[in-house]
């Protein structure tokens, strides 16, 4: 779950830094050109992409940072889970998962099932 959303996005990183140098190879054409609002364009088209993408990254680690803190702050028997494993979670489902489970874990049926608060967040995820 983890490896795959990083391997996603160095794959989404490396198709821009490509996508990236192509449009710088190809912007002095056009700005030498009769049309050079294009090439200026994909002049600007790069560091809008790359800051958007690492905006995005930094907005992603942040939420995962903060879900794992809540996680890990109500549940220290799970402090060797790392960052990563948060990437998929929001901090309001992590919110949400501890409530559920500070609801249910003293119902009988529920321990018998045996099910860990990091299963039950996996499994809220995967609804």
């Amino acid at each position: 779950m983890k490896a795959n959303r990083i391997h996603q996005w160095i794959a989404i990183g490396f198709a821009e830094v490509v996508l990236s140098l192509c449009l710088i190879a190809f912007a002095p054409r056009f700005l030498n050109s009769n049309r050079p609002a294009i090439g200026f364009l994909m002049w600007l088209a790069v560091p809008v992409m790359l800051g958007s993408s690492g905006l995005y990254v930094g907005v992603k680690w942040v939420n995962a940072q903060q879900a794992r803190h809540r996680f890990v702050t109500r549940f220290p028997q799970h402090s060797s889970l790392a960052v990563t494993d948060f990437l998929d979670f929001s901090v309001a489902q992590v919110v949400e998962t501890i409530e559920q489970f500070e609801v249910v874990q003293n119902d009988p049926e529920f321990q018998r099932l045996g099910i860990s608060p990091l299963d039950l967040l996996r499994g809220a995820n995967s609804k």
